[in-house]
């Protein structure tokens, strides 16, 4: 069969125009105040509280800043994180019933370890091709091979644990100068605890499967890039922005004397009308603000509030000032972990600023972000 290579990501013919319009959904909402705050008297302070931070989940809150700065550093984290991926995949043998096409896009998508990927120009990480040798050399690329031949007759399925990448070709491309922790390596990585079958059926991510006497021959070559280029470059599973909701209820009109006040089945169907359940009633059979972080701003309660005829029931606005977020990584090996994925963002945010300072008013960047926090190894 005759050598075929194939990019492992494209468009899919998608006009720009419909993705740009799915990006823009935060960026305005009813009845708000975004830009209230003095800017030309004093510089806001934005603060930082980490309420979670582990390899898999990080939950933040962002305070005293506008939704600006809060979804530039959303977007950056969706769509600026670098991370390594496969771009290019040389078939030399496929028997299986795949086409070659359609494993080479499945290739792109398996996580690949980018502990040193590095995020702006001073780290010492890997570098984009075109900003390179626009070839293949240490700095911009690894290389996979994967060689695997059915020689039982039962199905075999074929992982990206079956990826090498300790060969004498593909350690030409090695960084000698990296620790073990930067090799880019196939997410997830094999569970010590688990035998080969048991880790295979389930943390592999399966590439083809084949009956006895096929096939499946190549060479996959991976490279950095960011995921405004392609999906498969994307270093997290999510990022969320959720506004801090402030919810009221007004004990006045619900606690007044009848016919004004709302009876005990009025107020039962009020706190039912909320499907996150962010009212309930107490030992006085009085309405109270039990969850309103569970908000979601639908509506429902002044909604029914309405249909009572109590328009000043109660309200969920939204604080314009604070923000709660939320990053999953895709695995706990990589690409990359969520904490190293918030803080690459910050670096990457604060970087985009010292430029944009160099550009408009010639300031020189002599400042950067450090890779790891003070104190940390």
């Amino acid at each position: 069969q005759q050598s075929s290579t194939f990019q492992t990501g494209s468009n899919w013919g998608v006009p720009a125009s419909v993705w740009r319009r799915a990006m823009a959904s935060l960026s305005y909402y009813q009845g708000g105040e975004w830009m209230n705050f003095p800017y030309s008297s004093e510089a806001r302070k934005p603060c930082i509280k980490v309420t979670h931070a582990s390899n898999e989940l990080v939950k933040f809150t962002l305070s005293d800043t506008d939704v600006s700065m809060a979804n530039a550093l959303r977007r950056i984290i969706l769509a600026e994180v670098p991370s390594i991926a496969l771009e290019f995949v040389e078939m030399e043998e496929n028997d299986t019933v795949l086409f070659d096409e359609f494993i080479a896009h499945r290739m792109g998508l398996i996580p690949l370890s980018s502990h040193g990927v590095g995020d702006i120009p001073p780290d010492d990480g890997m570098t984009l091709s075109k900003d390179c040798c626009q070839s293949e050399c240490p700095q911009c690329t690894r290389l996979f091979t994967l060689d695997v031949t059915n020689e039982e007759d039962k199905v075999l399925t074929v992982t990206h644990f079956d990826l090498q990448d300790d060969t004498k070709e593909t350690r030409q491309f090695e960084r000698t100068d990296w620790p073990t922790f930067k090799r880019v390596r196939p997410c997830p990585f094999r569970d010590p605890t688990l035998e080969d079958s048991v880790d295979r059926r389930e943390n592999g991510i399966i590439i083809a499967k084949m009956k006895k006497d096929q096939s499946l021959k190549m060479v996959c070559k991976a490279k950095k890039g960011i995921p405004k280029y392609h999906a498969k470059f994307m270093p997290v599973a999510t990022c969320v922005m959720n506004y801090e909701p402030i919810v009221t209820v007004n004990q006045d009109v619900a606690n007044a004397p009848a016919p004004e006040g709302l009876s005990l089945d009025e107020k039962i169907e009020f706190v039912q009308a909320c499907p996150r359940k962010v009212f309930e009633l107490d030992i006085e059979d009085t309405i109270q603000v039990a969850r309103h972080r569970d908000c979601i701003f639908c509506d429902g309660c002044t909604t029914k509030a309405r249909e009572l005829g109590r328009k000043d029931l109660c309200s969920a606005q939204m604080d314009t000032n604070c923000f709660h977020f939320t990053v999953e990584a895709v695995t706990s090996d990589g690409p990359r972990s969520a904490v190293d994925v918030v803080r690459a963002a910050l670096r990457i945010l604060d970087y985009k600023l010292s430029q944009f300072m160099e550009d408009a008013y010639g300031d020189e960047i002599s400042h950067y972000l450090p890779l790891h926090p003070k104190g940390a190894v």
